[in-house]
């Protein structure tokens, strides 16, 4: 069990780093192994380089914290997506599954920062509000067949059934902060990618007939 704690610790690191540096290849141009070497380059270079009493991937480790079931998908599919340039946003499940977790953020980060004289965060300790707002995502998720919503949704309730983490609290299992910013900055990918082919479209409209 130490083992899968160990990985799931350096999870969210890992793929920030890596799915980073392997972004960043791609703009030059780079081959998809020449990317997979300077993804792994980055996280050895992250490991050697000291700061203070540890180096800057574990301290990056201890930033970042464990994530979520749909942020740890949310960033596998981005770190995909930089690796192979596949384009999730036009995929209507990605779309909406980021779309929730903006959503999820935005109840849960106001009053858990203290911007709101309600902390939503006590909702998961107890209570069926929270419960019940998964169940009907869950439900809208299996109608759309949104198959990898529903796997992420369902790791996180049983993770929270089994106490898989250190965690009592059922947000914590369904969203983190790097999750949510991966969230944001998917649907800003979104409106850009919209906006872009809209002036494409006005532009030359005889290309989009």
């Amino acid at each position: 069990m130490w083992i899968i704690d160990y990985l799931l610790d350096r999870s969210s690191a890992t793929l920030l780093v890596f799915g980073t540096f392997v972004f960043l290849s791609r703009i030059v141009h780079f081959s998809v192994p020449v990317r997979i070497g300077i993804g792994f380059a980055a996280l050895v270079v992250m490991e050697l380089t000291p700061i203070s009493d540890r180096t800057a991937f574990e301290w990056l480790v201890s930033t970042v914290e464990r994530p979520s079931a749909p942020g740890l998908l949310l960033l596998i599919v981005l770190t995909v997506s930089a690796l192979t340039g596949a384009r999730p946003e036009r995929n209507s499940e990605y779309r909406f599954g980021t779309a929730a977790l903006i959503v999820a953020g935005a109840v849960l980060y106001p009053g858990a920062t203290g911007f709101l004289n309600y902390d939503t965060y006590v909702l998961g300790y107890s209570g069926y509000t929270l419960a019940a707002a998964v169940g009907l995502l869950l439900a809208y998720a299996l109608y759309r067949r949104y198959f990898f919503v529903v796997a992420a949704l369902d790791i996180a309730i049983i993770g929270y059934l089994l106490s898989a983490g250190r965690s009592l609290n059922l947000w914590d299992y369904l969203i983190d902060p790097v999750g949510w910013f991966a969230a944001i900055g998917a649907w800003l990918g979104i409106i850009t990618e919209a906006l872009l082919r809209r002036s494409r479209s006005i532009a030359h409209p005889k290309a989009s007939l």
